[in-house]
């Protein structure tokens, strides 16, 4: 599809949620990366490293396995975010070897998946409705309540948590932002629903992260859903 036929397509759809409601200022948190009823263009996408990068992963994994209680200790070390532990030569590698793999998790490109459009509504009752196109349209199922800084889903609160503040190297690289998530656990599942919006550290992107997790009681895997968008800031 073309983008002119794709992008009228999108703000079509984004469109017909909105309310016709307009009373309320778009809270701060979220008038930082839209504007009320003003459908933007974004992608969905993910991070790649160079093929070479995976002999990384596997020697973290032999050395995982070798000495898994050291291992778990030395990861804590590892800053927020970041794939890398800092370097020791149990790790299985040499220093040299190291700060090649290094430079190649930097190498790492930020791949498109699909196109988006998102776009922020005001529902009627004081709180905003998060919209979204195509493969974002789970976001559609998430309003923001600003007089307790909290998200609501068909799931529960998302309660507001630290502040982002990843590092360089983290996966989605420098940025920082607010967070939200959302927990519950019972005899059978454990469920954990979190949602990020944030601004890349150069200014260029508006980042929003959402990610859905159930597992059974006893960690199998039942459900992971995850977006990673991002659009160009607001100047």
């Amino acid at each position: 599809m073309k983008m002119k036929q794709w992008w009228m397509t999108a703000v079509a759809a984004l469109v017909c949620t909105i309310s016709g409601v307009h009373a309320g200022e778009l809270p701060e948190v979220l008038a930082k990366h839209f504007d009320a009823d003003e459908p933007v263009k974004a992608e969905i996408y993910m991070v790649v490293p160079p093929q070479e990068f995976e002999k990384f992963v596997q020697k973290l994994s032999e050395a995982a396995q070798k000495d898994p209680e050291w291992f778990n200790e030395h990861s804590k070390k590892t800053p927020g975010g970041s794939p890398i532990p800092e370097y020791d030569e149990k790790l299985g590698m040499s220093q040299e070897e190291y700060d090649g793999f290094v430079k190649l998790w930097d190498a790492r490109e930020a791949k498109r998946i699909s196109q988006t459009a998102l776009m922020v509504t005001e529902t009627g009752d004081g709180k905003w409705k998060l919209n979204g196109s195509g493969n974002a349209t789970p976001l559609s199922l998430l309003s923001y309540d600003p007089e307790t800084n909290t998200f609501k889903s068909p799931n529960g609160t998302l309660e507001s948590i630290v502040d982002i503040n990843a590092p360089k190297r983290s996966l989605l690289g420098a940025w920082t932002g607010k967070e939200w998530r959302y927990q519950s656990e019972n005899s059978l599942t454990k469920m954990k629903e979190n949602l990020a919006l944030g601004t890349s550290e150069d200014g260029k992107y508006s980042i929003l992260v959402y990610r859905l997790q159930e597992v059974t009681a006893k960690g199998r895997p039942m459900f992971d859903q995850s977006l990673v968008i991002r659009f160009a800031a607001k100047k």
